[in-house]
């Protein structure tokens, strides 16, 4: 029995990892500096802090992190001021897991600062029991500690927790918490299975509501 699903947010909630990768664009382009889609790939899942890492392991000082950042983030709050854009599936799967008495958690890399705002915004703040945000633990992912994190506010054991997810590091977070893990794939799409990272791959998340369906 499924005692609380724990949801990771961009890419998985709601479709916000395209615009991420957009405004990593654009803020290269208004610095006058390339900065590759691979590298912004590599960011998908991780915290603020890994991120940074990463950042500047590739620029050095020929970037400065915080400039850029501040920029993404214009593009990103621009085109998300008036609304956020849903996963398909996302509000039928939370009405179907309140119905039924299953708490759902979001555990999410992204800061509380930027995070709430976006689930405040989405219109489904009422349908989830509480939000874990990267700034709250001390390792994200790829490390299970966000996962842990919320399992122990559901009360319940990692073990009897369904953790859904899109990334790589995502997936391999749930797995080392020891979490049911469902991948639904958004901008990773591997062209093999991996069922090393997951238990089972969905299309979306009405094909997951389904799968809880039956058996509830």
């Amino acid at each position: 029995m499924v005692k609380g699903v724990i949801f990771d947010m961009d890419g998985t909630m709601f479709d916000t990892e395209r615009l991420s990768t957009k405004g990593w664009i654009y803020a290269g382009k208004k610095l006058g500096v390339d900065i590759p889609v691979a590298l912004t790939d590599s960011f998908r899942g991780r915290n603020p802090q890994a991120i940074r890492k990463k950042f500047a392991a590739y620029f050095g000082d020929r970037l400065d992190y915080d400039t850029a950042r501040a920029m993404k983030h214009e593009y990103f709050d621009e085109v998300t001021k008036e609304s956020v854009p849903h996963k398909e599936g996302l509000q039928d799967l939370l009405e179907y897991l309140k119905e039924h008495e299953i708490p759902a958690v979001v555990a999410t890399s992204t800061e509380r600062k930027r995070a709430s705002r976006l689930i405040h915004m989405s219109g489904i703040e009422h349908l989830i029991s509480n939000a874990i945000y990267g700034d709250m633990v001390e390792r994200g992912k790829p490390e299970p500690d966000i996962f842990l994190e919320a399992a122990r506010q559901l009360g319940s054991p990692a073990a009897l927790c369904t953790v859904i997810e899109d990334s790589p590091n995502g997936l391999r977070a749930s797995r080392r918490a020891g979490c049911r893990t469902l991948f639904v794939p958004d901008l990773w799409r591997p062209e093999e299975e991996h069922p090393e990272l997951y238990d089972a791959c969905f299309a979306d998340l009405d094909a997951v509501r389904e799968i809880f369906a039956a058996e509830h």
